[in-house]
């Protein structure tokens, strides 16, 4: 019985989350993300990411959004593409520069990335600067891993 609850249970819940490409909403998005709007781009790349499980695509639209200056979006697609590659790799130096953007506009999750980025690289002292400004934009986890590394 229970088996049978959870798999109707698990049913609806994926049911619901279709995300059809033709849908008008679907469509709205797209048009507004290619008409200049960075929002939209980010909830498609999201929704390609947390619904369809794509983060090929996902990518694509995150920097869609970072190129017009939604900086979650670089934030995100800096995650996405540091996953693709080993330290030192093109694509750790592409999220660098991803995180780098967008902690240059004060976002601080990009800050902390960018700190943990150099931290696997080995740069302690770049690691620490980001995490202090990420601790200074808020970051609880950065102030922590910033007093760790200052001892």
């Amino acid at each position: 019985m229970q088996l049978m609850v959870l798999t109707v249970g698990i049913f609806f819940l994926t049911s619901c989350a279709v995300w059809a490409e033709d849908a008008p909403e679907t469509k709205a998005l797209k048009d507004a993300c290619e008409g200049g709007n960075g929002t939209a781009c980010f909830k498609i790349g999201e929704r390609y990411r947390t619904v369809e499980m794509d983060n090929k695509n996902s990518i694509v639209y995150h920097l869609k959004a970072c190129d017009k200056d939604y900086f979650t979006g670089c934030t995100h697609a800096g995650i996405l593409i540091q996953m693709t590659g080993k330290q030192y790799s093109p694509e750790w130096k592409k999220a660098a520069k991803l995180y780098a953007k967008g902690c240059d506009a004060k976002s601080d999750r990009a800050c902390f990335n960018l700190g943990q980025l150099k931290y696997r690289e080995g740069r302690q002292s770049a690691a620490k600067k980001y995490w202090k400004k990420s601790c200074d934009l808020g970051n609880a986890v950065a102030c922590s891993n910033f007093e760790r590394i200052s001892r």
